[in-house]
């Protein structure tokens, strides 16, 4: 750290302004400072070794292992209501093994590729490298504020690279254990930690990185790429949408409601994962809400009051989704509340309503729901519901129940989705050696896992020309021997 201070020049470093916790004064500029600062240390060193980004994953495993109470505390506070047993299950066990498995797997993930040069240029000796990209900003969203900071954190920096985080606005405390958590294990030659409303947010987002990940919803996420397109940065979107849950006639409906339920109501459905609505075989309703009425009163005794329901992340998200039920209920749109040991809402807590067949022109079938209303719609036939499923934009996720291998077949190959889950929900996106992310309107780009460190890499071809350099045989000017030679080539291509 001495040594690279010692190499800005008086000049530069009168220029690099503290950032202004109170964003009094121009966020942009001070967002560039420090973007400037951090730019700085990877010109110095573009390629940190495998022992710095061991070191850097180890600290920060360390680091989130001793703040586990703080983060669970924080977690609780900014939510109102949310089990510390849900956070340690849906946040912090699947960042430590992000973690984990980047450690284990860092080095043969860094090493370069032989690949074969072509026979025209022997002798010559081709590879590929992975270069860290330098500087990678992350926007992070309020949702999953430890997981969905630190999961893209752990993968920029096993590519070797610089970053800016900026967190959600709306978890004041969470931030301020994660902030602490990481100037205590990285210092800020590695990580700057941003917080601000909406304007800092757009400041952060036209500032030149290397790369920019944002998770949130698909409106903002159109933003964030106009903005980062004045600096051509290049971009993962990882945004959400309607991830649908097909019930087939083979299902297991006990098994089905079960999970979708999980699925559903884990951080009170405010996950971009979650199941959106269901595409149900006719045959199979009533055994499917049957089994959801059942396992609901298992898993909650005292409905939304049980005090393992968490509640909506604020009043405005809970405004939003009565406006959806308000709505059914001026179209008259058969619904019914699935928890009836407990009121419909209070505070920011709403029960899990089911939407029978509801209207297309809904709000409620247009929008990403997140949170916990449920519609359910019938088909006859399985690439029915393919079918629905295709004219719509492309889900993040698609969750399918069914014991037939031809129905897993049918839907593996007949969509496009982001992930593809058999006979469960949500759970591809904590198993650390799969890739995750959208396409289309649901994101572009993945990271987690092996496909994480390549999207925070640039992927660069070396080329070494060894002697002798025949290549010289061909060069002008071009003589009739050079015609024949080339003629043969072509030929023999």
């Amino acid at each position: 750290m001495d040594n690279i201070a010692s190499q800005i020049s008086s000049t530069e470093r009168s220029s690099i302004a503290p950032m202004d916790p109170d964003h009094q004064g121009d966020p942009y500029k001070n967002l560039e400072n420090t973007l400037f600062v951090l730019k700085k240390h990877s010109r110095i060193h573009p390629f940190p070794s495998f022992n710095q980004r061991l070191t850097l994953l180890t600290k920060l495993q360390h680091a989130l292992l001793s703040y586990e109470e703080a983060l669970l505390k924080a977690l609780t506070s900014d939510y109102g209501q949310r089990a510390p047993e849900e956070s340690r299950l849906i946040e912090l066990i699947p960042a430590l093994g992000e973690i984990k498995h980047a450690k284990r797997h860092l080095s043969h993930w860094m090493r370069s590729q032989s690949r074969r040069p072509h026979i025209s240029i022997f002798p010559a000796k081709a590879s590929v490298m992975y270069q860290p990209k330098g500087v990678v900003g992350i926007i992070s969203p309020w949702n999953y504020p430890i997981l969905l900071s630190l999961s893209p954190l752990v993968g920029a920096l096993a590519a070797g690279n610089r970053v800016m985080l900026k967190a959600s606005e709306f978890c004041p405390a969470t931030n301020s254990v994660l902030r602490q958590l990481l100037e205590e294990s990285l210092s800020e030659e590695w990580v700057a930690f941003v917080e601000g409303e909406v304007e800092v947010a757009n400041a952060f987002s036209q500032l030149p990185f290397d790369h920019l990940l944002f998770t949130g919803s698909t409106q903002v996420g159109k933003q964030v790429m106009a903005n980062a397109a004045q600096h051509l940065t290049p971009v993962t979107l990882e945004l959400g949408g309607k991830s649908p849950v097909i019930v087939s006639p083979s299902a297991n409906p006990k098994t089905a409601a079960e999970s979708i339920l999980f699925g559903k109501l884990i951080n009170a459905g405010q996950t971009c994962v979650a199941p959106d609505y269901i595409l149900c075989h006719r045959q199979q309703k009533p055994a499917l809400i049957h089994h959801m009425k059942q396992t609901l009163a298992r898993m909650y005794p005292n409905g939304i009051d049980s005090p393992d329901y968490t509640c909506l992340i604020n009043e405005k998200q809970m405004s939003r989704l009565t406006g959806y039920l308000d709505e059914i209920e001026q179209q008259q749109i058969c619904y019914e509340n699935l928890m009836p040991q407990g009121p419909k809402w209070k505070e920011n807590k709403l029960a899990l309503h089911l939407l029978h067949q509801p209207d297309e022109q809904l709000k409620v079938m247009q929008e990403e729901i997140f949170g916990p209303i449920l519609p359910l719609l019938l088909y006859n036939d399985l690439s029915e519901a393919i079918a629905y499923i295709n004219v719509r934009p492309r889900p993040l996720a698609t969750y399918l129940f069914s014991q037939n291998t031809k129905e897993h077949r049918e839907v593996e190959t007949g969509m496009v989705c982001g992930g593809l889950v058999i006979n469960q929900t949500l759970l591809h996106v904590a198993q650390a050696d799969l890739p995750f992310g959208g396409i289309g309107e649901s994101g572009m780009g993945m990271y987690h896992a092996i496909e994480g460190f390549h999207t925070f890499s640039h992927t660069k071809a070396v080329l070494h020309k060894k002697r002798p350099n025949m290549i010289r045989l061909l060069m002008p000017p071009y003589k009739k021997h050079i015609h024949k030679l080339l003629k043969r080539y072509w030929r023999f291509l």
